[in-house]
């Protein structure tokens, strides 16, 4: 009986610009993972190792390919009777030849990401460039790693990256290992002020930004058009409707708003909102999720809502 469709997950990088570190972040913290057989396939080794006894606590089984030309359909199905796992996961050598590269029909790429260390970035990029072509090319998300001591060249290395590719997110790796897909220089307002009022076009943006980063939101105050939604006693909703991939993908982005104003609102009003970003629990949401607080509340004129454009 043939197997279904099986997914795999690639992971593009240097040696040592951590792949097996993220795969093994990913499989220990991701639930889909637990209780499951997933085979790793490490096409060059570094520092970091998968050992046995990790392996085994996490149904993962590794092997290893040396020369591209035993990286075949044959190698593939073989490990797949063998193992029958729910996923693929590699740890591709970015000297491969891509093009060279088979998969069974079966065997689907649900997302490749690339890796990058931001230390060697600039020498590696100079002289490989059309390795990192073909790395970038297909990756749905780009991370730089190790930044630390990088300062304002994220800005240019992001720039060199996006011209190679204008559909991949292009992440940072902050010190505590959060990502961003940010660098300051990049927000279109001054985070260093404590009054920031921007244009509606700059929602999508801030959303995303504090939904990602509220701590960095804390202790300022925001000013912008918005338009309210679901209005109960204690809280009422505020956001834009957002596109955030194609006319076909329209999602309303909205936050809950404690109004500590003594203005009262109703679904459809279009405000003027000056408010604060907080971090507590929510009744709507039954948990701990970014809450919005009112301090200054202007009605505007009612008008049809435009759709914001998230790029």
């Amino acid at each position: 009986m043939r197997r279904k469709e099986v997914p795999v997950f690639l992971l593009n990088g240097f040696l040592e610009s951590g792949k097996s570190s993220l795969i093994k972040e990913i499989v220990e913290n991701n639930e889909n993972y637990h209780n499951n057989s997933t085979v790793i396939i490490c096409c060059e080794q570094g520092e970091v190792e998968y050992d046995e006894e990790w392996c085994k606590k996490n149904e993962v089984h590794v092997e290893y390919v040396e020369n591209q030309e035993d990286f075949t359909v044959e190698f593939f199905d073989n490990l797949d009777k063998k193992y029958k796992p729910v996923r693929f996961v590699i740890e591709y050598n970015a000297f491969f030849d891509w093009n060279l590269q088979e998969f069974p029909e079966r065997m689907v790429i649900y997302q490749q990401i690339t890796l990058i260390d931001s230390n060697t970035f600039q020498v590696m990029f100079n002289n490989m460039k059309q390795i990192f072509q073909t790395m970038v090319r297909d990756s749905s998300l780009v991370i730089f790693n190790r930044c630390e001591n990088q300062g304002k060249n994220l800005g240019q290395y992001r720039r060199l990256i996006r011209g190679m590719t204008q559909q991949a997110q292009i992440a940072f790796e902050q010190a505590d290992g959060r990502l961003s897909a940010m660098l300051d220089e990049d927000l279109p307002y001054d985070l260093s002020k404590d009054v920031i009022a921007f244009e509606e076009d700059i929602y999508p943006t801030w959303y995303v930004e504090v939904f990602d980063n509220y701590e960095r939101y804390f202790n300022k105050t925001f000013k912008f058009k918005t338009f309210v939604r679901d209005v109960n006693d204690k809280t009422f909703v505020v956001g834009r409707q957002v596109m955030t991939c194609c006319a076909n993908d329209i999602q309303f982005l909205g936050y809950e708003v404690i109004n500590d104003t003594n203005v009262s609102v109703k679904d459809g009003d279009v405000i003027y909102l000056e408010c604060e970003v907080k971090h507590e629990y929510s009744d709507l949401a039954g948990e701990e999720v970014v809450m919005l607080h009112a301090k200054g509340i202007t009605k505007l004129p009612n008008e049809e809502e435009k759709v914001l454009n998230m790029n």
